[in-house]
């Protein structure tokens, strides 16, 4: 095995004292040799000068370690790259059996290597086969912080299979996945010196690429040999051994080890999936069609989509609540908990995952409890319902329910194929827009009755008016209306009919602040024109209730 000028003299400087000049970093260095006058250097060699008259020219192979022993080459004068002297008079003898030892060492490692890719052995054997010559601790890790072997590494928590599983563990991968070095990391070719970031210890390490991208992580910590550029090329090598063992074995799969993740992998994907099927494999593994189940989507941000932290929050959330199941699915997580085996409370699992949501800068969409097998993939639906209404309603909130966005996903239902002002109730519509030009406070008048149970004392303590005045009102109301406000069908329509005109309004000024356009501009001015008597009493041109007046 060819090794570097810097890895020999790293090993030198252990027996022998030494200066050196700038050694290359390079595996070029094959077997050592001994000068003699008038030889032509060949490249690739070791050479073990104690000659008194060495003159180094500058006309030699580049890959060549000069080596000068004795008291002679105190005072000598390095001046070329790969140049080294050790200032005693040591028996020539000894230092070469020092080098050759050092390549030895290295060539035995090499061949423990492919004698362990041959019988097929682990990486976590490659791994251990490397202690002779890194006995750092070191690890490979999926860039989706999947551990697939690791040896002395200094966590206190390497039980899981994947690092961020636990509590302790999580806080180690939040803090790499806002490291903009870690970032960086994901892109570096060759061995490189990542500086730690508090949490997490200096290391060198090296990408293991699929399709030019980075899948894994080689590296090692901080422990005896240092962490530069000397034993770069060897971290290389082993990474080498390392993909050959990725591509060649069979590696660590969650669905093979959890006969769960398998089963909702299959619910998610098909919407038609045979449930008696689904009902029995789920009942085989102890969940049950008596039991509760809730589904929660945990969306993932930017930053945790560049850092592959998806697969650590999966792992997270399971050993952090019992009898659950996290799938990753399309980007995200999705989170089925079984609330008849979880021996937490509700209380209990809403405050564990809702700290964890927002510790992670994460957003999460609940879905309702439901009995047994058969709702599942409503469920994830529900769920991805609640996070997609309650980010656009509530964009400053993390955690979104299904019931607190339940009115607006049906009011967006309702206008899915006919715009508000077609659905909502006509003479509704016709009061609020005569109501904005006379003043007459018919439209809050009625919102508020209708609020308040129509409660009469209720209603007028509300506004603010005296009850003579509410009844004066209200008997305007009912005769516009045409109605004495008793159907309960009436009473139901007009109300979603003026959370129907408030989404409007809210989409309207929204609209607006967007285009930069004045908060004037009418939310229906797509309706026909008309040319109504009523017109004549309008300052500016206001919808009535089968268009707009034109003035």
């Amino acid at each position: 095995m060819k090794l570097s000028a810097k890895l020999i003299c790293y090993h030198l400087q252990k027996s022998f004292s030494m200066h050196t000049s700038r050694l290359d970093t390079s595996p070029t260095l094959s077997c050592p040799s001994c000068f003699e006058k008038n030889t032509v250097l060949q490249d690739g060699r070791v050479y073990l000068i104690t000659d008194p008259d060495f003159q180094l020219t500058f006309h030699h192979p580049k890959n060549i370690l000069f080596l000068m022993i004795g008291k002679i080459y105190q005072n000598y004068e390095l001046t070329q790259p790969n140049m080294c002297i050790i200032p005693e008079d040591i028996p020539v003898n000894i230092v070469f059996n020092r080098i050759q030892d050092i390549f030895i060492l290295y060539d035995q490692w090499n061949q423990s290597l492919m004698d362990s890719r041959l019988r097929n052995a682990s990486i976590q054997e490659l791994l251990d086969l490397t202690a002779s010559i890194i006995p750092n601790p070191m690890m490979l890790i999926g860039m989706d912080f999947t551990i697939i072997a690791s040896r002395d590494w200094n966590l206190s928590d390497l039980s899981n299979s994947v690092l961020g599983s636990t509590e302790n563990s999580w806080a180690i991968v939040d803090s790499l996945k806002q490291d903009p070095h870690y970032e960086e990391a994901f892109y570096k070719a060759g061995y490189f010196y990542y500086p730690g970031n508090g949490l997490t210890a200096p290391s060198l390490c090296v990408n293991i690429s699929n399709n030019d991208k980075a899948v894994y992580r080689l590296m090692f910590s901080e422990g005896e040999v240092p962490l530069d550029d000397t034993f770069g090329f060897v971290l290389e090598y082993l990474s080498q051994m390392v993909f050959h063992a990725l591509s060649t074995g069979i590696m660590h799969s969650r669905d093979k080890a959890f006969p769960l993740h398998q089963i909702f992998m299959s619910i998610l994907t098909d919407p038609g999936a045979d449930y008696v099927k689904v009902s029995q494999q789920l009942t085989n593994v102890g969940w049950l069609s008596s039991h509760i189940y809730q589904c929660i989507l945990i969306q993932t941000g930017l930053i945790d989509q560049k850092n592959l932290t998806l697969n650590a929050i999966c792992n997270y959330l399971e050993n952090t609540i019992p009898a659950s199941c996290a799938t990753e699915y399309k980007g995200n997580a999705v989170l089925f908990i079984n609330l008849d085996l979880c021996t937490l409370t509700i209380h209990e699992i809403s405050d564990k995952i809702e700290g964890f949501i927002k510790s992670s800068m994460l957003s999460a969409g609940y879905s309702r409890k439901m009995l047994g097998h058969f709702n599942f993939h409503r469920q994830y639906t529900q769920a991805s319902v609640t996070l997609q209404v309650g980010k656009r309603k509530n964009p400053a909130e993390s955690i979104h329910y299904f019931d607190s966005i339940a009115l607006p996903y049906i009011l967006e239902q309702a206008t899915r194929k006919l715009p508000a002002y077609m659905v909502c109730h006509e003479k509704l519509l016709s009061m609020k827009y005569k109501d904005e030009a006379k003043q007459s406070h018919l439209y809050e008048t009625l919102r508020c009755f209708l609020e308040h149970n129509q409660n009469i004392s209720h209603t007028a303590s509300a506004l603010f008016i005296h009850r003579s005045t509410l009844l004066y009102r209200l008997d305007k109301i009912k005769a516009f209306l045409d109605s004495d406000l008793t159907d309960r069908n009436e009473i139901l329509y007009l109300l979603l009919s003026f959370h129907l005109m408030d989404m409007e309004e809210e989409n309207r000024n929204a609209r607006s602040i967007k285009n930069g356009n004045s908060l004037k501009y009418l939310a229906f001015s797509q309706l026909p024109k008309c040319n109504c008597t009523a017109a004549a009493t309008f300052s500016e041109s206001t919808p009535c209730a089968i268009g707009i007046h034109t003035v």
